[in-house]
C-alpha cells in the first residue's frame, strides 16, 4: 500500500518543476555509462559485448544499453525496424538476458531514422499529433519485452523550436507513465543551437528524466573552446549536470586534437557528469583496451546496477 502511494503521488507530482528524477538527483558518484546496439550492427554489437580486453569488458563498464530497434509507427504506436532482419523479439530478448545478468539495463531505444534519412516528420506526428498512443505503445512495449526503461532518439534537422512545447508535453507525459511502473527515461539532443532537440530545450527536459545523452561526439571535446567543451556542456545542464551524459565516438581514437584517454579522464575527474559511447562495436582499437576500459570504470565508479530503480 505505502508504495502504491509513494508512485501514485510521484507520478502526480512529475509535470512540477525539479521533481523528476526519483529520490532527487543523483550522488556524484552514481554514474550513467551507456551504449547502444545499432539495427544494422546487432552480430557485431552482440558479439563485442562479450569480449575481454585484458580481464575487462563492456559488462564491467557501461550501466545501460539502448536496442536501438524502434521506429514510430504512423499513427502513434511503434514497430520494430523491418529492413534489419535481424530485429526481432528473441534478439531483444537475449540482450535483455545478457544485460540483466551483468547488472546491466537493457532500454528500448525510439528512433526516426528510416532509409531516407532522419524522419521529423515522422517523429512530430508520433510525439505531437498522436502523443497519448505514442506513449501507450512505449509503456506496454517496455514492460511486454521486461526492459528497465525507454531511450528517445528523435532527431531532426534544422530550426525545429516551433515543435519544442509539444516534445516537451510528451516527454513529460511518457515519464510520469514510466515512473510510475518503475522505469526510467533517457533522451538523446544535439550539443548546442542547431537542430532538435537542442540545448535551450534542456531546462525543460532535465527535470523530467534520468539521462540526457548529448550527441556531441567529435565535435565537442575535453580541451574544447567555447560551446564544445564539456565544461560547457556542464554548466548548460546546471543543477540537473549529473543527468548529464557526455558523448564520445567509438570510433575513434581521438577528436579535437585530444586522445580517447584525455577525453575520458575529464569525465571521470569531474565526479558528476556521465559517459555516452556511440556505440558497441568500438569501431576503434584503442576502445578495446584495458586501459580505456579501466578509466570508464572509474566513471561508472559506485553506480548501482541491476534493474530499472523503483521511483
Amino acid at each position: 500500500m505505502y508504495r502504491f502511494l509513494r508512485t501514485t503521488i510521484l507520478a502526480l507530482l512529475v509535470g512540477l518543476p525539479g521533481a523528476a528524477a526519483a529520490d532527487g538527483e543523483q550522488s556524484a558518484k552514481a554514474r550513467r555509462v551507456m551504449t547502444w546496439v545499432p539495427p544494422y550492427a546487432i552480430g557485431d554489437s552482440k558479439a563485442r559485448l562479450g569480449e575481454s580486453f585484458d580481464g575487462l569488458g563492456i559488462k564491467d563498464g557501461i550501466t545501460h544499453l539502448g536496442l536501438q530497434f524502434w521506429n514510430p509507427g504512423k499513427e502513434g504506436g511503434i514497430e520494430l525496424v523491418t529492413r534489419f532482419k535481424e530485429v526481432n523479439d528473441s534478439r531483444v530478448s537475449e540482450l535483455r538476458e545478457w544485460g540483466h545478468a551483468h547488472g546491466v539495463r537493457v532500454m528500448l531505444c525510439v528512433y526516426n531514422g528510416t532509409s531516407s534519412g532522419w524522419d521529423w516528420d515522422l517523429a512530430r506526428s508520433a510525439f505531437d499529433i498522436h502523443r497519448e498512443d505514442f506513449v501507450d505503445a512505449l509503456v506496454t512495449e517496455t514492460l511486454r519485452l521486461k526492459l528497465d526503461g525507454v531511450d528517445i532518439d528523435l532527431e531532426g534537422k534544422g530550426d525545429l523550436d516551433a515543435s519544442k512545447d509539444a516534445f516537451v508535453r510528451f516527454i513529460k507525459e511518457l515519464s510520469a507513465r514510466l515512473r510510475a511502473e518503475g522505469k526510467e527515461l533517457s533522451v538523446d539532443t544535439f550539443a548546442y543551437k542547431w537542430h532538435a532537440p537542442r540545448q535551450s530545450w534542456w531546462p525543460d527536459i532535465l527535470p523530467h528524466v534520468d539521462g540526457l545523452n548529448v550527441m556531441g561526439y567529435a565535435e565537442t571535446g575535453a580541451s574544447a573552446d567555447d560551446w564544445r567543451s564539456y565544461a560547457a556542456l556542464k554548466e548548460a545542464a546546471g543543477i540537473h549536470s549529473s543527468r548529464l551524459l557526455i558523448g564520445m565516438p567509438g570510433n575513434a581514437a581521438q577528436w579535437q586534437a585530444t586522445p580517447v584517454a584525455d577525453h575520458l579522464g575529464w569525465v571521470a575527474d569531474d565526479d558528476s557528469v556521465g559517459l555516452a559511447i556511440w556505440d558497441a562495436r568500438l569501431e576503434d582499437p584503442v576502445w578495446r583496451t584495458r586501459n580505456t576500459w579501466l578509466e570508464i570504470k572509474r566513471i561508472r565508479g559506485t553506480a548501482e546496477q541491476g534493474g530499472a530503480q523503483n521511483p
